[in-house]
């Protein structure tokens, strides 16, 4: 069994300076409105998948955006997320965390315990801080990418695939989408 980390407690909640003062275990920390979430590491067909899916997208990107893994997105103070991929501009890639208005999509790949999380939380999140696009996979009994755009202050889906993907926005991207899945 590791041992367990103890964190400070922040009576006044978790702010983006508060990151530094996290160890570096492995697990995943992020925000929610001051309030610290930790997640253990993602799985291996979870890795497999968000890799493929990167792959894919990267070829079909113009030069100006890439696809980067598990970056850290600033929301605003108190909120900061990681998402499974981004597409952020090639500007931004020096940055040690990625501002929100640098993000053109947020994609999460949805595991059992972050249901919620993922179709909820997140795109609410994301869509307030202005993120153009967000993509959930999902890989339970029938794998399923579900695409969404920016509408106003909340996403819209555009997309529900569970064979053949047909993206035009904000890359024209066709796949099967078994080839995500070993």
């Amino acid at each position: 069994m590791k041992p367990l980390t103890l964190l400070p407690v922040r009576h006044e909640g978790w702010t983006i300076s508060d990151l530094d003062d996290l160890p570096d275990d492995g697990l995943s920390y992020e925000l929610v409105d001051g309030s610290l979430h930790v997640s253990p590491p993602a799985s291996v067909g979870h890795n497999f998948a968000a890799f493929r899916l990167a792959v894919l997208l990267d070829l079909a990107l113009d030069d100006a955006w890439v696809v980067v893994p598990a970056p850290g997105v600033v929301l605003d103070e108190r909120n900061y997320r990681e998402p499974d991929l981004v597409v952020i501009c090639r500007a931004a890639l020096n940055a040690r965390l990625a501002p929100a208005g640098d993000v053109l999509l947020a994609i999460e790949v949805m595991s059992p315990s972050s249901v919620t999380d993922d179709r909820l939380t997140k795109p609410a999140q994301y869509a307030r801080a202005g993120i153009g696009h967000y993509w959930r996979l999902e890989r339970q009994d029938q794998p399923v990418l579900v695409t969404h755009e920016l509408a106003g202050e909340a996403y819209r889906e555009t997309g529900r695939f569970t064979d053949q993907v047909a993206i035009e926005r904000p890359a024209r991207l066709r796949f099967g989408l078994g080839e995500l899945f070993p």
